[in-house]
């Protein structure tokens, strides 16, 4: 599972920002980290969820269940929380872009691996604009889906924004093909994305990351990545005038290295992320042909 920064607000209330997912050894190693400001894991008042991926969010229930914790989450990642891997939603959408078997076991089993990090568990709602407190400080709910339907960042005043994985220095976050749980359709995840990196962009303030450096430079780092992602566009787009193609053809074409390492879901993500683009402003169409679709661009 890799690491995971999880943050520690030592106020009026005691308040996690993300707990790390479902293991013994995250427990104690959460529990060491507390030692160290003389607190101990039945301390925590509350945790607050950025999304309901396994890293952030899986010891939440652990917490919650053993030692008392409310929990925070926004709604649209009740699917998340709840450990609903919206399998059959993703079977339908393989097929219909004709992704080989073989690779759909590979993503499904990925999938069923990740169960092991995770509990249900059902935060109380939080929404766009509401306040979280902890006693002094007070921090604004700002829903920016995209890496997950219902991501969150909480920010304070113009001063630090705990930032989930929406802002990361080291690597653009990877815009995952995912569903809205009302609705059951599937999310535009990229153009989600990137408009949560402009809203960021604008952000004063440090930013407290899932993973890696801490940021000081929203707007700088915010910016590379969206110029990254016009970079990839403009890729694609030009794969596309050669000839149309499936988002399998394209991925294998663009990312083989990925794929032959066993990333093909991330590669699969990334690839429709920038489809879903090309058709919502009309530059990429999509044809259903034999057991596939194949895009190509618009004349």
């Amino acid at each position: 599972m890799g690491d995971v920064f999880s943050y520690l607000i030592n106020d009026q209330k005691t308040v996690l920002v993300d707990c790390g997912y479902n293991d013994e050894k995250s427990l104690s190693t959460v529990s060491n980290h507390l030692q160290e400001h003389d607190l101990c894991l039945s301390d925590i008042d509350e945790i607050w969820l950025t999304h309901g991926h396994p890293d952030h969010f899986g010891l939440a229930a652990k917490l919650a269940d053993r030692y008392g914790a409310a929990i925070y989450g926004h709604p649209k990642e009740r699917s998340n929380f709840a450990g609903n891997d919206d399998r059959e939603l993703f079977r339908t959408f393989f097929k219909e872009h004709g992704i080989p078997v073989t690779f759909v076991k590979v993503m499904i089993e990925q999938l069923q691996w990740l169960q092991q990090f995770q509990q249900p568990v059902e935060p109380e709602w939080v929404e766009d604009n509401d306040e979280l407190s902890s006693g002094e400080l007070r921090v604004k709910v700002k829903h920016t889906p995209g890496h997950a339907p219902g991501h969150i960042v909480l920010h304070y005043d113009d001063e630090v924004i705990f930032g989930g994985d929406l802002l990361l220095e080291h690597i653009s976050t990877n815009a995952l093909i995912n569903f809205d749980p009302d609705s059951g359709r599937r999310n535009q995840s990229l153009l989600q994305y990137r408009k949560s990196l402009q809203w960021i962009r604008k952000q004063q303030g440090m930013v407290l990351p899932g993973h890696g450096k801490i940021i000081k430079n929203a707007a700088v780092v915010a910016e590379h990545h969206l110029k990254e992602h016009e970079k990839r566009f403009e890729t694609i787009q030009q794969l596309l005038r050669k000839d149309p193609l499936s988002l399998m053809e394209i991925s294998q074409k663009i990312f083989p290295d990925a794929i032959k390492k066993g990333a093909i879901f991330l590669v699969l993500s990334e690839v429709m992320g920038y489809l879903d683009w090309g058709e919502e402003e009309g530059s990429i169409q999509r044809e259903k042909v034999a057991d596939s679709i194949k895009f190509q661009v618009s004349e």
